[in-house]
């Protein structure tokens, strides 16, 4: 390598500078003269005349309805986050902040998807069962962990949901068909109130 000339060297086409030919730039032309120009400085004065967009105009309106939309989203979802802080603190949370906590998950993290009635069936050892309604629940679905489920206690079923049924089943050792044959009677019961 040491003889080799790189192809990348060419120092020899610059060593004789004196061969080089400057060549003097033509005299410059006034601007207004050039029909480009003319063309281009209509064209900027036509642009410029028109109105920007103001108040009123469909594009200014829906940016304005956009960051309205955002500020109050953001507004709300700190109104969450404080309502969930709270209820960390020893206070615990207002029916206000539970209502608030509750209205912003329906809207943005959990989707509805059934109405669900409850039962429990009671089976006892000897054979029998007595199915008793326990409640009226939501299903619902995570919006974005989809393999999550959860079930919340309603007043009312919603109408355009679809009903389903879920029986939870409990074992129990004795139920009024063997009590009597165990020593028990019902008839000398006492009554609790349990909804009380």
């Amino acid at each position: 390598m040491s003889g080799e000339r790189s192809p990348f060297d060419r120092r020899d086409e610059f060593d004789d500078l004196d061969d080089l030919e400057i060549i003097e730039p033509a005299a410059a032309k006034p601007l207004e003269d050039d029909p480009d120009f003319a063309e281009l400085q209509a064209d900027l004065e036509a642009a410029t005349a028109a109105p920007l967009a103001v108040a009123g105009d469909d594009a200014f309106d829906e940016l304005e309805n956009l960051l309205a939309e955002v500020k109050a989203s953001a507004a709300e979802t700190k109104a969450v986050k404080d309502a969930r802080a709270r209820a960390k603190s020893r206070y615990g949370n207002t029916p206000e902040d539970l209502a608030r906590i509750k209205a912003w998950e329906l809207a943005r993290e959990w989707k509805s998807v059934a109405n669900c009635a409850l039962f429990k069936r009671f089976e006892c050892v000897c054979g029998f069962h007595a199915t008793v309604f326990s409640g009226l629940l939501l299903e619902q679905t995570h919006r974005y962990l989809r393999l999550s489920n959860r079930w919340t206690a309603q007043d009312a079923a919603v109408a355009d949901l679809p009903n389903k049924t879920a029986i939870a089943k409990v074992k129990v050792p004795v139920c009024q068909r063997c009590a009597i044959s165990k020593g028990w009677e019902l008839n000398t019961e006492l009554e609790w109130n349990l909804n009380a």
